[in-house]
Protein backbone atom coordinates (compact mmCIF):
# COMPACT_ATOMS: atom_id res chain seq x y z
CA UNK A 1 0.00 0.00 0.00
CA UNK A 2 2.59 2.01 0.63
CA UNK A 3 4.26 2.09 -2.91
CA UNK A 4 0.74 2.98 -4.47
CA UNK A 5 0.21 5.88 -1.87
CA UNK A 6 3.71 7.24 -2.76
CA UNK A 7 2.69 7.37 -6.21
CA UNK A 8 -0.97 9.12 -5.66
CA UNK A 9 1.18 11.87 -4.14
CA UNK A 10 3.65 12.03 -6.95
CA UNK A 11 1.02 12.76 -9.21
CA UNK A 12 -1.23 14.88 -7.12
CA UNK A 13 2.13 17.41 -6.94
CA UNK A 14 2.98 17.53 -10.37
CA UNK A 15 -0.80 18.41 -11.18
CA UNK A 16 -0.63 21.33 -9.70
CA UNK A 17 -2.95 20.43 -7.03
CA UNK A 18 -5.61 18.25 -9.36
CA UNK A 19 -7.01 15.06 -7.72
CA UNK A 20 -6.20 12.36 -9.70
CA UNK A 21 -7.77 8.70 -8.87
CA UNK A 22 -5.93 5.99 -10.17
CA UNK A 23 -7.32 2.54 -9.48
CA UNK A 24 -5.51 0.47 -6.70
CA UNK A 25 -4.45 -3.67 -8.20
CA UNK A 26 -6.94 -5.28 -5.34
CA UNK A 27 -10.21 -3.07 -6.19
CA UNK A 28 -9.03 -4.36 -10.37
CA UNK A 29 -8.87 -7.72 -9.62
CA UNK A 30 -12.06 -8.27 -7.58
CA UNK A 31 -13.70 -5.96 -10.09
CA UNK A 32 -12.38 -8.40 -12.90
CA UNK A 33 -13.69 -11.28 -10.53
CA UNK A 34 -17.09 -10.02 -9.93
CA UNK A 35 -17.44 -9.63 -13.57
CA UNK A 36 -16.15 -13.58 -14.08
CA UNK A 37 -18.38 -15.10 -11.54
CA UNK A 38 -21.27 -13.08 -13.20
CA UNK A 39 -20.38 -13.93 -16.79
CA UNK A 40 -19.95 -17.52 -15.68
CA UNK A 41 -23.34 -18.08 -14.12
CA UNK A 42 -25.54 -18.62 -17.13
CA UNK A 43 -22.50 -21.56 -17.89
CA UNK A 44 -22.67 -23.44 -14.44
CA UNK A 45 -26.40 -22.89 -14.44
CA UNK A 46 -26.24 -24.80 -17.62
CA UNK A 47 -23.58 -27.52 -15.99
CA UNK A 48 -26.08 -28.02 -13.13
CA UNK A 49 -29.38 -28.62 -15.52
CA UNK A 50 -27.37 -30.96 -17.61
CA UNK A 51 -25.93 -32.61 -15.10
CA UNK A 52 -29.71 -33.20 -13.57
CA UNK A 53 -30.84 -33.94 -16.78
CA UNK A 54 -28.11 -36.70 -16.96
CA UNK A 55 -28.81 -37.95 -13.63
CA UNK A 56 -32.26 -38.23 -14.10
CA UNK A 57 -31.19 -40.01 -18.04
CA UNK A 58 -29.17 -42.14 -16.57
CA UNK A 59 -31.67 -43.33 -13.77
CA UNK A 60 -34.14 -43.84 -16.35
CA UNK A 61 -31.51 -45.69 -18.46
CA UNK A 62 -30.56 -47.67 -15.58
CA UNK A 63 -34.11 -48.53 -14.92
CA UNK A 64 -35.39 -49.76 -18.83
CA UNK A 65 -31.93 -51.84 -18.88
CA UNK A 66 -32.69 -53.79 -15.81
CA UNK A 67 -36.43 -53.79 -16.42
CA UNK A 68 -35.76 -55.27 -20.43
CA UNK A 69 -33.44 -58.10 -18.48
CA UNK A 70 -36.34 -58.79 -16.03
CA UNK A 71 -38.71 -58.85 -19.31
CA UNK A 72 -36.09 -61.25 -21.75
CA UNK A 73 -35.61 -63.61 -18.51
CA UNK A 74 -39.33 -64.00 -18.60
CA UNK A 75 -39.54 -65.20 -22.07
CA UNK A 76 -36.72 -67.69 -21.87
CA UNK A 77 -38.69 -68.95 -19.05
CA UNK A 78 -41.76 -69.03 -21.04
CA UNK A 79 -40.18 -70.92 -23.71
CA UNK A 80 -38.60 -73.20 -21.98
CA UNK A 81 -41.71 -74.15 -19.97
CA UNK A 82 -44.04 -74.73 -23.27
CA UNK A 83 -40.59 -76.95 -24.27
CA UNK A 84 -40.86 -79.02 -21.05
CA UNK A 85 -44.75 -79.15 -21.30
CA UNK A 86 -44.55 -80.11 -25.20
CA UNK A 87 -41.93 -83.09 -24.55
CA UNK A 88 -44.43 -84.42 -22.49
CA UNK A 89 -47.76 -83.91 -24.55
CA UNK A 90 -45.11 -85.54 -27.38
CA UNK A 91 -44.03 -88.72 -24.77
CA UNK A 92 -47.67 -89.27 -23.58
CA UNK A 93 -48.87 -88.78 -27.22
CA UNK A 94 -46.67 -91.48 -28.65
CA UNK A 95 -47.63 -93.94 -25.78
CA UNK A 96 -51.49 -93.27 -25.64
CA UNK A 97 -51.89 -93.98 -29.21
CA UNK A 98 -50.26 -97.44 -29.51
CA UNK A 99 -52.12 -100.71 -30.14
CA UNK A 100 -49.49 -102.65 -27.75
CA UNK A 101 -50.47 -100.53 -24.82
CA UNK A 102 -53.66 -100.73 -25.11
CA UNK A 103 -53.43 -104.24 -25.47
CA UNK A 104 -51.58 -104.61 -22.46
CA UNK A 105 -53.01 -102.35 -20.62
CA UNK A 106 -56.34 -101.87 -21.07
CA UNK A 107 -57.46 -105.23 -22.08
CA UNK A 108 -55.33 -107.55 -19.66
CA UNK A 109 -53.14 -105.75 -17.39
CA UNK A 110 -49.68 -107.57 -18.72
CA UNK A 111 -47.06 -106.58 -15.84
CA UNK A 112 -44.05 -108.50 -18.08
CA UNK A 113 -45.05 -105.90 -20.46
CA UNK A 114 -44.90 -103.22 -18.26
CA UNK A 115 -41.72 -103.89 -16.62
CA UNK A 116 -40.50 -104.45 -20.19
CA UNK A 117 -41.45 -101.34 -21.68
CA UNK A 118 -41.30 -99.30 -18.56
CA UNK A 119 -39.59 -100.35 -15.58
CA UNK A 120 -36.08 -99.39 -15.35
CA UNK A 121 -36.31 -97.23 -17.95
CA UNK A 122 -39.23 -93.96 -17.58
CA UNK A 123 -36.85 -91.95 -15.69
CA UNK A 124 -33.52 -92.75 -17.18
CA UNK A 125 -34.60 -92.88 -20.97
CA UNK A 126 -37.72 -90.74 -20.73
CA UNK A 127 -36.77 -88.81 -17.94
CA UNK A 128 -40.42 -89.00 -16.18
CA UNK A 129 -40.79 -89.65 -12.76
CA UNK A 130 -44.57 -91.38 -12.47
CA UNK A 131 -46.53 -92.94 -14.94
CA UNK A 132 -50.40 -93.52 -13.99
CA UNK A 133 -53.10 -95.62 -15.97
CA UNK A 134 -56.46 -95.22 -14.65
CA UNK A 135 -59.78 -97.04 -16.03
CA UNK A 136 -63.19 -95.54 -16.55
CA UNK A 137 -63.86 -94.53 -13.22
CA UNK A 138 -60.66 -92.34 -12.97
CA UNK A 139 -59.57 -95.33 -10.28
CA UNK A 140 -55.41 -96.58 -10.60
CA UNK A 141 -54.47 -99.45 -12.44
CA UNK A 142 -50.99 -99.03 -12.76
CA UNK A 143 -48.88 -96.92 -11.01
CA UNK A 144 -45.01 -96.66 -11.30
CA UNK A 145 -43.15 -94.53 -9.64
CA UNK A 146 -39.24 -94.35 -9.12
CA UNK A 147 -39.01 -97.10 -11.74
CA UNK A 148 -41.05 -99.30 -9.85
CA UNK A 149 -44.44 -100.35 -9.83
CA UNK A 150 -45.99 -98.79 -6.36
CA UNK A 151 -48.89 -98.13 -4.83
CA UNK A 152 -49.73 -93.96 -4.85
CA UNK A 153 -52.31 -92.29 -3.33
CA UNK A 154 -53.68 -89.73 -6.53
CA UNK A 155 -54.78 -87.16 -3.47
CA UNK A 156 -51.56 -86.58 -3.40
CA UNK A 157 -51.99 -84.44 -6.60
CA UNK A 158 -54.25 -82.04 -5.12
CA UNK A 159 -54.95 -79.25 -7.36
CA UNK A 160 -55.00 -79.30 -10.75
CA UNK A 161 -55.43 -83.08 -11.54
CA UNK A 162 -59.32 -83.54 -11.66
CA UNK A 163 -59.81 -80.95 -14.45
CA UNK A 164 -57.13 -82.46 -16.41
CA UNK A 165 -58.66 -85.54 -16.19
CA UNK A 166 -61.57 -84.29 -16.99
CA UNK A 167 -60.46 -82.27 -20.01
CA UNK A 168 -58.56 -85.35 -21.31
CA UNK A 169 -61.59 -87.19 -21.66
CA UNK A 170 -63.33 -84.57 -23.57
CA UNK A 171 -64.97 -85.71 -27.11
CA UNK A 172 -66.49 -88.90 -27.84
CA UNK A 173 -65.54 -92.16 -29.54
CA UNK A 174 -65.70 -90.28 -32.93
CA UNK A 175 -63.51 -87.57 -31.30
CA UNK A 176 -59.68 -88.12 -32.00
CA UNK A 177 -57.93 -87.72 -28.51
CA UNK A 178 -55.44 -85.06 -27.86
CA UNK A 179 -53.09 -84.93 -25.29
CA UNK A 180 -53.83 -81.98 -22.47
CA UNK A 181 -50.93 -80.99 -20.13
CA UNK A 182 -51.42 -78.75 -16.67
CA UNK A 183 -49.79 -78.50 -13.57
CA UNK A 184 -51.10 -80.40 -10.58
CA UNK A 185 -50.41 -80.25 -6.66
CA UNK A 186 -49.17 -77.24 -5.02
CA UNK A 187 -46.13 -74.94 -3.95
CA UNK A 188 -44.87 -77.50 -1.80
CA UNK A 189 -45.43 -80.61 -4.27
CA UNK A 190 -45.78 -79.13 -7.73
CA UNK A 191 -45.41 -81.42 -10.61
CA UNK A 192 -46.31 -81.21 -14.98
CA UNK A 193 -48.42 -83.85 -16.16
CA UNK A 194 -49.95 -84.73 -19.55
CA UNK A 195 -53.13 -87.47 -20.05
CA UNK A 196 -54.32 -88.91 -22.62
CA UNK A 197 -57.27 -91.33 -23.81
CA UNK A 198 -55.55 -94.47 -24.66
CA UNK A 199 -56.67 -95.42 -28.15
CA UNK A 200 -55.53 -97.56 -30.87
CA UNK A 201 -53.67 -96.59 -33.78
CA UNK A 202 -53.56 -99.28 -36.51
CA UNK A 203 -56.71 -99.36 -39.28
CA UNK A 204 -58.96 -97.75 -36.93
CA UNK A 205 -58.72 -95.47 -33.84
CA UNK A 206 -61.11 -97.17 -30.91
CA UNK A 207 -60.93 -95.18 -28.12
CA UNK A 208 -60.72 -96.26 -24.41
CA UNK A 209 -62.27 -95.35 -20.94
CA UNK A 210 -58.59 -95.70 -20.02
CA UNK A 211 -56.31 -92.87 -19.23
CA UNK A 212 -52.32 -92.87 -20.09
CA UNK A 213 -50.73 -90.10 -17.30
CA UNK A 214 -47.23 -89.00 -17.24
CA UNK A 215 -45.82 -86.69 -14.67
CA UNK A 216 -42.67 -84.95 -13.89
CA UNK A 217 -42.12 -82.67 -10.90
CA UNK A 218 -40.99 -79.48 -10.57
CA UNK A 219 -38.92 -79.88 -7.66
CA UNK A 220 -35.83 -78.26 -5.89
CA UNK A 221 -33.45 -80.50 -8.05
CA UNK A 222 -35.26 -79.90 -10.84
CA UNK A 223 -35.65 -76.17 -10.07
CA UNK A 224 -32.07 -75.82 -9.89
CA UNK A 225 -31.27 -77.75 -12.84
CA UNK A 226 -33.04 -74.88 -14.89
CA UNK A 227 -31.90 -72.38 -12.87
CA UNK A 228 -28.23 -73.21 -13.76
CA UNK A 229 -28.89 -73.77 -17.57
CA UNK A 230 -30.81 -71.27 -18.41
CA UNK A 231 -29.60 -68.47 -16.64
CA UNK A 232 -32.81 -68.01 -14.00
CA UNK A 233 -30.74 -67.34 -10.69
CA UNK A 234 -32.11 -68.36 -7.54
CA UNK A 235 -35.24 -69.97 -9.60
CA UNK A 236 -37.89 -70.69 -6.85
CA UNK A 237 -41.53 -71.14 -6.06
CA UNK A 238 -43.17 -68.35 -3.73
CA UNK A 239 -46.99 -67.50 -2.94
CA UNK A 240 -46.38 -64.13 -3.42
CA UNK A 241 -45.78 -61.90 -6.42
CA UNK A 242 -42.34 -60.92 -7.85
CA UNK A 243 -41.33 -57.42 -7.02
CA UNK A 244 -40.49 -55.16 -10.05
CA UNK A 245 -36.79 -55.83 -10.18
CA UNK A 246 -37.68 -59.87 -9.98
CA UNK A 247 -38.43 -62.42 -13.13
CA UNK A 248 -41.99 -64.04 -12.15
CA UNK A 249 -44.40 -66.48 -13.74
CA UNK A 250 -47.98 -67.16 -12.11
CA UNK A 251 -48.75 -70.72 -11.98
CA UNK A 252 -52.43 -71.99 -12.39
CA UNK A 253 -53.72 -75.18 -13.02
CA UNK A 254 -55.42 -76.49 -16.47
CA UNK A 255 -59.38 -74.70 -14.98
CA UNK A 256 -57.63 -71.90 -14.11
CA UNK A 257 -57.05 -72.62 -10.44
CA UNK A 258 -54.04 -70.11 -9.09
CA UNK A 259 -51.04 -72.11 -7.13
CA UNK A 260 -48.46 -69.08 -6.85
CA UNK A 261 -45.44 -68.14 -8.64
CA UNK A 262 -41.91 -69.33 -9.72
CA UNK A 263 -39.65 -66.26 -9.09
CA UNK A 264 -36.00 -65.87 -10.08
CA UNK A 265 -33.52 -63.01 -9.32
CA UNK A 266 -32.03 -62.01 -13.25
CA UNK A 267 -28.91 -59.72 -13.49
CA UNK A 268 -29.71 -56.50 -13.77
CA UNK A 269 -26.85 -54.91 -15.68
CA UNK A 270 -28.05 -50.97 -15.00
CA UNK A 271 -27.40 -51.82 -11.20
CA UNK A 272 -23.96 -52.48 -12.21
CA UNK A 273 -23.39 -49.85 -14.54
CA UNK A 274 -25.04 -47.21 -11.91
CA UNK A 275 -21.66 -46.33 -10.03
CA UNK A 276 -20.04 -45.92 -13.04
CA UNK A 277 -22.07 -43.01 -14.74
CA UNK A 278 -22.36 -41.53 -11.35
CA UNK A 279 -18.90 -40.64 -11.84
CA UNK A 280 -19.30 -39.60 -15.21
CA UNK A 281 -21.88 -37.35 -13.21
CA UNK A 282 -19.41 -36.08 -11.15
CA UNK A 283 -16.90 -35.44 -13.73
CA UNK A 284 -19.19 -32.98 -15.41
CA UNK A 285 -19.26 -31.09 -12.55
CA UNK A 286 -15.39 -30.72 -12.40
CA UNK A 287 -14.42 -30.48 -15.68
CA UNK A 288 -13.58 -27.11 -17.50
CA UNK A 289 -15.90 -25.10 -19.94
CA UNK A 290 -14.16 -26.57 -22.41
CA UNK A 291 -14.48 -29.77 -21.04
CA UNK A 292 -18.25 -29.46 -20.42
CA UNK A 293 -18.73 -27.91 -23.71
CA UNK A 294 -17.43 -31.20 -25.26
CA UNK A 295 -19.21 -33.44 -23.93
CA UNK A 296 -22.36 -32.02 -24.44
CA UNK A 297 -21.70 -32.13 -27.81
CA UNK A 298 -21.07 -35.68 -28.12
CA UNK A 299 -23.72 -35.83 -25.51
CA UNK A 300 -26.06 -34.94 -28.57
CA UNK A 301 -24.39 -36.58 -30.66
CA UNK A 302 -25.02 -39.75 -28.74
CA UNK A 303 -28.89 -39.03 -28.18
CA UNK A 304 -28.71 -38.34 -32.16
CA UNK A 305 -27.68 -41.96 -32.59
CA UNK A 306 -29.55 -43.53 -30.34
CA UNK A 307 -32.57 -42.10 -31.46
CA UNK A 308 -31.17 -43.27 -35.25
CA UNK A 309 -30.56 -46.45 -34.14
CA UNK A 310 -34.00 -47.05 -32.68
CA UNK A 311 -35.56 -45.72 -35.42
CA UNK A 312 -33.61 -48.35 -38.10
CA UNK A 313 -34.39 -51.17 -35.28
CA UNK A 314 -38.27 -50.42 -35.24
CA UNK A 315 -38.23 -50.13 -38.98
CA UNK A 316 -35.84 -53.38 -39.34
CA UNK A 317 -38.64 -55.16 -36.79
CA UNK A 318 -41.19 -54.11 -39.12
CA UNK A 319 -39.74 -55.15 -42.38
CA UNK A 320 -39.26 -58.52 -40.33
CA UNK A 321 -42.43 -59.22 -39.01
CA UNK A 322 -43.67 -58.41 -42.52
CA UNK A 323 -41.69 -60.65 -43.96
CA UNK A 324 -42.55 -63.54 -41.35
CA UNK A 325 -46.10 -63.42 -42.70
CA UNK A 326 -45.25 -63.38 -46.17
CA UNK A 327 -44.23 -66.52 -48.41
CA UNK A 328 -40.62 -65.99 -50.23
CA UNK A 329 -41.60 -67.19 -53.14
CA UNK A 330 -45.26 -65.84 -54.00
CA UNK A 331 -44.42 -63.33 -51.39
CA UNK A 332 -48.53 -63.80 -51.03
CA UNK A 333 -49.61 -64.24 -46.92
CA UNK A 334 -48.32 -67.40 -45.48
CA UNK A 335 -49.87 -69.70 -43.04
CA UNK A 336 -49.21 -67.61 -39.90
CA UNK A 337 -50.64 -64.72 -42.01
CA UNK A 338 -53.56 -67.22 -42.37
CA UNK A 339 -53.90 -67.69 -38.56
CA UNK A 340 -53.57 -64.12 -37.60
CA UNK A 341 -56.34 -63.68 -39.84
CA UNK A 342 -58.72 -66.23 -39.02
CA UNK A 343 -58.03 -64.96 -35.27
CA UNK A 344 -59.24 -61.49 -36.64
CA UNK A 345 -62.45 -62.94 -38.11
CA UNK A 346 -62.77 -64.73 -35.62
CA UNK A 347 -62.78 -61.35 -33.11
CA UNK A 348 -64.81 -59.30 -35.17
CA UNK A 349 -68.82 -59.08 -35.42
CA UNK A 350 -70.45 -61.37 -38.12
CA UNK A 351 -72.05 -59.30 -40.50
CA UNK A 352 -73.97 -60.80 -43.50
CA UNK A 353 -74.10 -64.60 -44.25
CA UNK A 354 -70.76 -64.98 -42.85
CA UNK A 355 -67.32 -65.63 -44.44
CA UNK A 356 -65.58 -67.88 -47.45
CA UNK A 357 -62.81 -69.77 -48.29
CA UNK A 358 -61.65 -70.84 -51.47
CA UNK A 359 -58.94 -73.60 -51.29
CA UNK A 360 -57.00 -74.47 -54.20
CA UNK A 361 -54.75 -77.25 -55.54
CA UNK A 362 -52.81 -77.60 -58.68
CA UNK A 363 -53.23 -80.54 -60.50
CA UNK A 364 -50.17 -82.33 -62.40
CA UNK A 365 -48.12 -79.83 -60.60
CA UNK A 366 -45.45 -82.64 -59.97
CA UNK A 367 -45.41 -83.37 -63.18
CA UNK A 368 -43.81 -80.10 -64.12
CA UNK A 369 -41.61 -80.26 -61.62
CA UNK A 370 -40.45 -83.54 -62.51
CA UNK A 371 -40.49 -82.82 -66.55
CA UNK A 372 -38.77 -79.33 -66.34
CA UNK A 373 -37.55 -79.01 -62.62
CA UNK A 374 -37.83 -76.94 -59.62
CA UNK A 375 -37.26 -73.44 -61.34
CA UNK A 376 -39.77 -74.03 -63.77
CA UNK A 377 -42.31 -75.11 -60.74
CA UNK A 378 -41.34 -71.96 -58.71
CA UNK A 379 -42.31 -70.12 -62.12
CA UNK A 380 -45.62 -72.11 -62.34
CA UNK A 381 -46.53 -70.76 -58.30
CA UNK A 382 -45.55 -66.97 -59.33
CA UNK A 383 -48.28 -67.59 -61.95
CA UNK A 384 -50.52 -69.07 -59.96
CA UNK A 385 -49.97 -66.34 -57.13
CA UNK A 386 -50.27 -63.52 -59.88
CA UNK A 387 -53.29 -64.78 -60.98
CA UNK A 388 -54.99 -65.56 -57.72
CA UNK A 389 -54.07 -61.74 -56.48
CA UNK A 390 -55.62 -60.47 -59.92
CA UNK A 391 -58.93 -62.34 -59.05
CA UNK A 392 -59.31 -61.47 -55.82
CA UNK A 393 -60.49 -58.20 -54.22
CA UNK A 394 -59.27 -55.81 -52.19
CA UNK A 395 -60.56 -57.11 -49.03
CA UNK A 396 -59.66 -60.90 -49.71
CA UNK A 397 -56.65 -62.58 -48.51
CA UNK A 398 -54.55 -64.44 -51.28
CA UNK A 399 -52.18 -66.88 -49.02
CA UNK A 400 -50.20 -69.87 -50.13
CA UNK A 401 -50.30 -72.57 -47.20
CA UNK A 402 -47.62 -74.80 -48.70
CA UNK A 403 -46.18 -76.71 -51.74
CA UNK A 404 -48.97 -76.16 -54.70
CA UNK A 405 -52.23 -74.98 -52.51
CA UNK A 406 -53.47 -71.80 -52.05
CA UNK A 407 -56.38 -70.25 -49.85
CA UNK A 408 -58.48 -66.93 -50.31
CA UNK A 409 -60.57 -65.77 -47.39
CA UNK A 410 -63.30 -63.85 -48.06
CA UNK A 411 -65.25 -61.15 -45.38
CA UNK A 412 -67.88 -61.52 -46.93
CA UNK A 413 -69.84 -64.68 -48.37
CA UNK A 414 -71.14 -63.71 -51.91
CA UNK A 415 -71.78 -66.60 -52.81
CA UNK A 416 -72.69 -65.82 -56.45
CA UNK A 417 -69.57 -64.22 -56.46
CA UNK A 418 -67.68 -66.82 -55.02
CA UNK A 419 -68.70 -69.63 -56.91
CA UNK A 420 -68.12 -67.66 -60.55
CA UNK A 421 -64.55 -66.54 -58.95
CA UNK A 422 -63.85 -70.25 -58.47
CA UNK A 423 -64.83 -71.28 -62.02
CA UNK A 424 -62.84 -68.53 -63.38
CA UNK A 425 -60.01 -69.44 -61.81
CA UNK A 426 -60.11 -72.81 -62.40
CA UNK A 427 -60.71 -72.05 -66.44
CA UNK A 428 -57.63 -69.17 -66.45
CA UNK A 429 -55.25 -72.03 -64.57
CA UNK A 430 -56.79 -74.82 -67.57
CA UNK A 431 -55.13 -72.75 -70.21
CA UNK A 432 -52.02 -73.96 -71.77
CA UNK A 433 -48.84 -70.78 -70.42
CA UNK A 434 -45.83 -70.59 -71.76
CA UNK A 435 -42.85 -69.59 -69.18
CA UNK A 436 -39.17 -69.08 -70.54
CA UNK A 437 -40.19 -71.30 -74.08
CA UNK A 438 -42.00 -74.35 -72.13
CA UNK A 439 -45.61 -74.72 -72.49
CA UNK A 440 -46.73 -75.59 -69.41
CA UNK A 441 -50.23 -77.11 -68.84
CA UNK A 442 -51.82 -77.95 -65.69
CA UNK A 443 -55.05 -76.59 -63.78
CA UNK A 444 -56.70 -76.39 -60.38
CA UNK A 445 -58.87 -78.39 -58.21
CA UNK A 446 -60.93 -75.97 -55.79
CA UNK A 447 -62.89 -76.45 -52.84
CA UNK A 448 -65.18 -73.62 -50.83
CA UNK A 449 -66.49 -73.17 -47.84
CA UNK A 450 -69.49 -70.59 -46.27
CA UNK A 451 -69.57 -70.32 -42.86
CA UNK A 452 -70.11 -67.94 -39.71
CA UNK A 453 -67.39 -69.11 -37.46
CA UNK A 454 -64.18 -68.40 -39.29
CA UNK A 455 -62.35 -71.68 -37.44
CA UNK A 456 -64.20 -73.63 -39.33
CA UNK A 457 -63.66 -72.52 -42.80
CA UNK A 458 -60.59 -74.10 -43.62
CA UNK A 459 -61.13 -77.48 -42.14
CA UNK A 460 -64.74 -77.52 -44.33
CA UNK A 461 -62.86 -76.29 -47.15
CA UNK A 462 -60.22 -78.81 -46.99
CA UNK A 463 -63.23 -81.30 -47.07
CA UNK A 464 -65.06 -79.52 -50.17
CA UNK A 465 -61.52 -80.16 -52.23
CA UNK A 466 -61.09 -83.68 -51.14
CA UNK A 467 -64.77 -83.79 -52.74
CA UNK A 468 -63.52 -82.13 -56.13
CA UNK A 469 -60.63 -84.08 -56.26
CA UNK A 470 -62.48 -87.03 -56.11
CA UNK A 471 -64.58 -85.97 -59.33
CA UNK A 472 -61.49 -85.76 -61.16
CA UNK A 473 -59.02 -82.93 -62.70
CA UNK A 474 -60.44 -79.22 -63.16
CA UNK A 475 -63.02 -79.76 -60.29
CA UNK A 476 -64.85 -77.68 -58.05
CA UNK A 477 -67.01 -78.23 -54.92
CA UNK A 478 -68.92 -76.36 -52.33
CA UNK A 479 -69.10 -77.93 -48.46
CA UNK A 480 -72.08 -79.55 -47.70
CA UNK A 481 -72.28 -82.12 -44.75
CA UNK A 482 -72.54 -84.91 -46.69
CA UNK A 483 -69.55 -84.24 -48.14
CA UNK A 484 -67.88 -84.56 -44.77
CA UNK A 485 -69.91 -88.06 -44.87
CA UNK A 486 -68.30 -89.08 -47.56
CA UNK A 487 -64.75 -88.36 -46.57
CA UNK A 488 -65.27 -90.20 -43.30
CA UNK A 489 -66.15 -92.77 -45.35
Amino acid sequence: MRSVERVNLSLSDQSGGRSTTVATPSVGVEAQAAEIRRLSRPFWATVLIGAVSLLVFVAFLTRSLDRNSVEQSQQVFKALLIDRMGRLETLVLEYGYWDSAVENLVKDLNLQWVDQTFVDYLQENLQVEALHVLDGDNRPKLQILNDAIAEFDLSQYESGLTPLLKKARRGNAFTAPEPVSGLIGNLTDLSMASAIVLTTYDDVDIRTDHLLVFVQPLDSNELAALSEKYGLPNLRLSSSMPTYWQGGFELSTVDGTELGYLIWDPALPGIRLLPLMAIGVLLVFICTLLTARLYVHRATAIVRDLAEAKHEAEHSRELLAEQVQRDFLTKLGNRRFLDEKMSELQAQEVLGDGYALLYLDLDDFKQINDEHGHEMGDLVLQHVAKSLRAFAGDDDAVVRIGGDEFVIVFSRADKERINKLGRMIIEHLSEAMELNDVVCKFGASIGIAFATQPSELLRQADVALYAAKRRGRGQMAVYTDELLELKGG
